[in-house]
């Protein structure tokens, strides 16, 4: 599990210009304007920003004036420098990185942040029948997906049979208590590429609309969470997905997405490797160890934290775990692209 592919906001009133300059990046584009009906914010055309963050784009676009846009520019950089000081897999600072490198012996103490997280990607496993499994990583590694150097062919079944040993979320030994967890085996490790990103989304939002700016759309990398607010007389946003097989084309179909929502794509068309090749996703399945074969699913759902976790789960585990989900969430909607 790893970082989403990217995505952008834009407005029907922007015209074909901003859509062609960004369509390359894109996989889901806004493409109108829609709201509760609510007295419409000052402007009816979106001010937006977009910049590098988290190993992603990042972007904001909000109904208002740029001073607000820099408001809410700085309090989005803010939130995201505080989940990406946890979370990031790189800094040799960020507690995720500590807890790789010491977990194997002796159990870690956990922030809040920390341990809200992996409570909820314990949460996730289950429901999912560990279809999302953030213990990933030495899969991800051995396929070569944070190498420098990548590796040119594929991974042996006994490599990959060899490296399952030491991924599983069961593994892990938790302290609720004192908040601490331990690998029960050595060479464990943890990504939250498939939930981090739509935690600091959800977070964004409610600090940006806590600072009174409500309409507009929070997006980073492939997570896009709706504020409660946004111009016009429409019941929601209508968003359109990138064609798998064409990157510079969207599906004819569209979704219509409600105010305080939110929408995650995750798929194998913007982050992957190749090998003798072919095409490998960087979204691994945790029960056979090899990168999945869908091409994309999009998910909706009430938070970017459920969107993020659910749409990585279901490029992971296919229908199956779709089925298990929309048993369980029947609000969801969830679209698969093959």
């Amino acid at each position: 599990m790893s970082a989403k592919p990217d995505t952008a906001v834009s407005s029907k009133f922007r015209g074909k210009a901003l859509l062609t300059a960004v369509s390359a990046l894109l996989v889901i584009i806004l493409l109108a304007i829609a709201v509760r009906k609510n007295p419409a914010p000052e402007n009816s055309i979106p001010v937006q920003t977009a910049f590098p963050v988290m190993g992603t784009i990042g972007r904001v676009a909000i109904y208002a004036g740029e001073k607000e846009l820099t408001t809410a520019t700085d309090i989005y950089r803010r939130e995201f420098d505080a989940v990406s000081a946890v979370f990031s897999l790189r800094d040799q600072e960020s507690e995720l990185f500590r807890l790789n490198s010491s977990a194997a012996e002796k159990p870690f103490p956990c922030s809040e942040t920390m341990w809200f997280l992996l409570m909820r990607a314990k949460q996730a496993y289950e429901e999912t029948a560990g279809a999302f499994d953030i213990t990933v990583k030495p899969l991800m590694d051995l396929w070569g997906f944070y190498q420098q150097k990548k590796r040119t062919d594929p991974p042996s079944a006994a490599e990959i049979a060899a490296v399952l040993e030491k991924t599983g979320f069961d593994k892990l030994q938790f302290n609720e208590a004192e908040k601490t967890v331990f690998f029960t085996v050595p060479g464990m490790a943890l990504d939250f590429g498939g939930i981090a990103k739509g935690y600091a989304a959800d977070r964004a939002a409610q600090a940006v609309s806590a600072a009174g700016i409500t309409a507009g759309v929070i997006d980073i990398g492939g997570n896009l969470r709706m504020l409660p607010d946004a111009p016009g007389g429409k019941e929601g946003f209508i968003v359109a997905i990138r064609d798998p097989k064409d990157r510079n084309s969207v599906l004819p179909e569209t979704l219509t997405v409600k105010p305080a929502m939110a929408v995650s794509t995750s798929g194998n068309y913007e982050r992957f490797i190749e090998l003798n090749g072919k095409k490998y996703s960087h979204i691994i399945s945790p029960a056979t160890g090899y990168p999945a074969e869908i091409s994309a699913v999009t998910v909706v759902a009430p938070t970017a934290l459920d969107a993020d976790i659910f749409s990585t789960a279901c490029v992971a585990g296919g229908e199956k775990t779709a089925e298990l989900l929309r048993q369980k969430y029947p609000e969801l909607q969830i679209y698969f692209m093959r």
